[in-house]
């Protein structure tokens, strides 16, 4: 009997020692990734790699397309009703797309010359002026520094409270919105002609030049490849360190940013009214003739179709193989990007001011209406709130309301 006490005593010992190990020691053990990717929705950090890569946060909506490849695509379910649960007013137009911090804070770019920090009640947080306009969009990185370009010929980093962190100056207006690689470098076209490479601290690492302005946005691929269109015709496929692995040009003005689909495909439109669909190493699979331009860029289901706007005023739904869905009309062209939420439902806005929601089949589920036309796309939080901006210059806020 003593002796299976003293057994028993030991045993509680070794309890109370391994859980006072537990709940000291293992908090500290645990990688602050995965501590955010709790607060953003749960993703797992396979997931936010393969999405975002390694230096984007991993947020509802960290940049321009949702993610490196920008697919426009979202793992949540948008709003159900088109309520309109807040509007934010800035001081001019608005052309640039929202993305979504790590605390939930909205950041979004005004021609008014501001970038713009907004709580998700709808209040101004903090508003940072620039010499120019922004039309640019924010891409966050995983310690919540987000970089973004202006008009005034520079791509700032921002700390998440607003204060400058650093500028880089180039030699033209960035109306391009920053892709950020593994490790650490920031990509971005420019109206001098040029695409940019920018380490963490600022300093410029290489540039590339094309024949003409550079809207278009860079998207990254397998093993870091950069694809970014120019308004000389072409698009690009450059390694990180800067090196042309090959080009394709178009008939016609490159503003569309590449999307990247799961298999590696690269879709892109065109002023010659074309969406292209290339593989990897630059050859044509096929492409699909609108009846007029596209700058839009495209949105890619899990399902596979693809989905991309045109300024003949409606948006397609495409197959795999680039047959035709369905479209889609809306009264006026077609340049805001759509997206598509995790139910498979389309979002996106036109030049007839007005916001679309659209099934899967092609039928409409709701719109809101605006002031003005929308050329900027959406982002989608964790709750379904979509945020969307107008050239009236407001950020609408679209969900349930509290």
């Amino acid at each position: 009997m003593l002796m299976h006490n003293r057994i028993f005593l030991r045993y509680e010992v070794l309890l109370f020692l391994f859980y006072c190990y537990v709940s000291f020691f293992l908090p500290y053990c645990i990688p602050s990734r995965m501590a955010w990717s709790d607060e953003q929705g749960g993703e797992s950090t396979s997931s936010q790699e393969k999405d975002f890569g390694a230096k984007v946060a991993n947020t509802p909506w960290p940049m321009h397309r949702h993610d490196l490849r920008h697919t426009g695509r979202s793992p949540y379910a948008g709003a159900q009703t088109n309520d309109i649960k807040w509007t934010f007013q800035t001081g001019a137009a608005i052309s640039s797309s929202p993305v979504i911090g790590i605390d939930g804070t909205i950041f979004i770019g005004s021609q008014d010359k501001n970038l713009y920090a907004i709580n998700p009640d709808g209040s101004l947080k903090w508003k940072f002026e620039t010499g120019g306009e922004v039309d640019s969009s924010p891409a966050i990185d995983i310690e919540g520094v987000m970089y973004f370009g202006s008009w005034d010929g520079h791509l700032y980093a921002l700390y998440p409270d607003g204060t400058l962190k650093w500028k880089q100056k180039v030699d033209g207006g960035i109306i391009s919105s920053p892709a950020i690689g593994d490790d650490g470098t920031v990509y971005f076209g420019c109206w001098d002609n040029k695409i940019h490479a920018v380490d963490a601290d600022g300093k410029h690492k290489w540039e590339y030049k094309t024949a003409d302005h550079i809207w278009s946005s860079p998207a990254i691929g397998a093993e870091g490849m950069i694809y970014c269109g120019s308004e000389d015709y072409y698009i690009f496929a450059l390694r990180p360190d800067g090196k042309a692995v090959w080009s394709y040009g178009t008939h016609y003005l490159l503003e569309s940013s590449p999307s990247i689909g799961d298999d590696g495909t690269i879709y892109f439109g065109s002023e010659d009214a074309n969406l292209y669909a290339l593989t990897p190493t630059g050859q044509l699979k096929w492409q699909f003739k609108a009846e007029y331009d596209i700058d839009s860029s495209t949105a890619l289901a899990t399902d596979g179709t693809i989905y991309i706007g045109s300024g003949d005023g409606f948006l397609y739904a495409l197959n795999p193989d680039g047959t035709q869905k369905w479209k889609f009309e809306t009264r006026y062209s077609v340049m805001s990007s759509p997206v598509v939420d995790a139910e498979g439902i389309v979002y996106v806005g036109s030049r007839d001011k007005k916001f679309y929601a659209i099934k899967s089949d092609g039928t409409l589920k709701w719109f809101i209406e605006t002031g003005d036309a929308i050329e900027s796309s959406a982002a989608i939080d964790k709750d379904g709130t979509i945020y969307i901006a107008s050239t009236d210059g407001k950020l609408y806020a679209i969900g349930k309301k509290d």
